[in-house]
């Protein structure tokens, strides 16, 4: 009797065991597929855009889940390009900072694209999405964000509008940005660090540092941003739409440091360009307005040059809120004859802003 009790007792434990693993197989065979569609929604939900993801590959023994070919569209304006696009973003509990102590997570980014539109109105205009972004990843993942990384990055800067057209990019970006709780368990300092690398223009390279306090509620933050030399002559789309002149040769350096606290930013724009030609008499002859303008423009640049090194150089100060800095245009003036006259101005940084911040080169 006993042996047939246990029979039975076994019988109903394996029969348990089977509908449990049944159950679990299903979940996850199930999970992508509703994850997916709680994505959709979330990305749905932003004011003046649209989003949606492919597939959804959940790495539950990594804790963690994969999103593939997410875009992110604004739905008016008929803009040609999305805000954003990825091959891949993955949310996963960072390992490292758990054996630490502190249950964060981190994002990852493979081939994000970012297009920022100059429009001829507010709806063809395209510079970020109105929800703010911090509140869509609380949403899709919910361990506080610590870190992310970016691979092989690219931002635009579109005009679709203009004549002709504009499409400036850097490309192949590597961006590092840790510490984002905060925590001092994970490290002694009570900012989040950012780190980039990326192609300017096809041909330069951008270096940034940066270091954030991400839980103000304005922006509060000290950056330091070079750019290499660049063939200027990279820069004609853009200078022909805005400015109506092109540049015949010449490179492009740009240095800059920002700081900014509770949204009020000081700082400085400091361009560097060595042996510049505007005017190509032969291509413009037949275009005596654009050719007069460009004499002008190629006058001034020669005129106040530094001519030991061939280099036309200013800083602008720049001031404001981050949203709306505005440039202090006597100073900028000024700089430009101390350059010209007094001194050339080189590529390092200037040390203007954030001064604590010493002996960068």
């Amino acid at each position: 009797m006993n042996f047939q009790r246990l029979k039975r007792y076994l019988k109903w434990q394996n029969t348990i065991l089977v509908c449990l693993v049944a159950a679990l197989i299903g979940l996850r065979i199930a999970l992508p597929h509703l994850v997916q569609r709680y994505v959709n929604r979330v990305l749905d939900e932003m004011p003046d855009y649209a989003g949606q993801v492919g597939d959804v590959d959940m790495k539950l023994w990594e804790g963690a889940y994969e999103i593939q070919d997410i875009e992110i569209i604004k739905t008016t304006g008929k803009i040609p390009v999305p805000f954003f696009a990825a091959k891949a973003v993955k949310f996963s509990v960072e390992w490292k900072a758990l054996f630490d102590g502190a249950w964060v997570g981190e994002i990852v980014f493979d081939s994000p694209v970012i297009n920022f539109v100059n429009g001829t109105s507010k709806s063809t205009t395209q510079v970020g999405v109105d929800k703010p972004w911090l509140d869509v990843i609380t949403r899709l993942f919910p361990l506080e964000l610590n870190r992310f990384e970016v691979f092989n990055g690219t931002i635009h800067y579109r005009d679709f509008h203009s004549h002709p057209k504009v499409d400036s990019k850097i490309d192949q970006i590597h961006m590092l940005g840790s510490n984002f709780t905060n925590s001092q368990k994970l490290s002694k300092k009570l900012a989040a660090d950012i780190q980039a690398k990326g192609r300017a223009f096809e041909s330069g390279q951008v270096d940034l540092a940066m270091k954030v306090n991400p839980f103000t509620s304005q922006p509060t933050f000290n950056l330091d941003f070079k750019l290499s030399p660049v063939p200027i002559v990279k820069f004609n789309d853009f200078a022909r739409a805005y400015a109506k002149f092109d540049f015949e040769k010449g490179t492009l350096a740009i240095t800059s440091e920002l700081t900014a606290v509770n949204g009020g930013m000081t700082g400085y724009l400091k361009p560097l360009m060595d042996n510049v030609a505007i005017v190509n008499v032969k291509e413009d002859i037949k275009h005596p307005l654009k050719l007069a303008w460009e004499g002008i423009v190629g006058t001034m640049t020669r005129l106040f040059r530094n001519q030991r090194k061939e280099r036309f150089a200013t800083v602008i100060p720049l001031a404001g809120r981050v949203d709306a800095a505005k440039p202090m245009v006597l100073p900028m003036i000024g700089n430009i004859f101390k350059n010209a006259f007094v001194r050339a101005y080189g590529s390092n940084f200037e040390n203007l802003v954030h001064p604590e911040q010493s002996k960068k080169k």
